[in-house]
């Protein structure tokens, strides 16, 4: 899911790309919001989900990890 916000989305967009339920999607939002590793903010009547810098270095690692 981190890796999947590289750029901001709403929890519908990580359903639809994930194809998990809403309930399980906002567990894990939860569990990278506690960690530290997204944020979010309302755009309208959304809210988006972003990763912080701290999410984008643990992203980073994993994508360079998964090209090996």
């Amino acid at each position: 899911m981190l890796v999947l916000l590289a750029a901001p989305k709403s929890t519908t967009h990580l359903v639809a790309l994930t194809g998990r339920p809403l309930g399980s999607v906002g567990r894990h939002l939860r569990v990278l919001l506690d960690a530290g590793l997204v944020r979010r903010r309302r755009a309208g009547r959304s809210v988006l989900y972003y990763r912080t810098p701290l999410g984008d270095a643990l992203a980073e690692t994993d994508t360079n990890y998964r090209s090996l």
